[in-house]
């Protein structure tokens, strides 16, 4: 498929597209693999709800596990974003077929 060229100016408005649609998926696993974080002390799984609430100082536990959960749940849910970008549906609107890029 010959894609059109475009100008400085949509080019910039389609990377700035992309960029957003790229942040909101990340937004989202982010989110998502800190509520699995959550759930984890609070179903008390291997222990660790227990062991949280016993410590002295739980915000460094706590931290160790949810924030590289949730990073890891938003780089996943990046990345299955991007091997599905809908890049070719932007072209096919204007052949008239197609759906909604973004």
């Amino acid at each position: 498929m010959q894609k059109p060229l475009m100008t400085p100016e949509e080019a910039r408005r389609d990377h700035e597209e992309m960029l957003r649609f790229m942040a909101k998926r990340f937004a989202m696993g982010l989110g998502l693999g800190l509520v699995c974080a959550a759930l984890v002390f609070l179903l008390d799984i291997g222990t660790l709800g227990t062991r949280v609430a016993r410590t002295d100082n739980p915000i460094i536990p706590i931290f160790l596990i949810a924030v590289p959960m949730g990073l890891t749940f938003g780089a996943i849910v990046l990345c299955i974003a991007i091997w599905v970008l809908p890049y070719e549906a932007k072209y096919a609107k204007e052949r008239g077929e197609g759906r909604e890029p973004f």
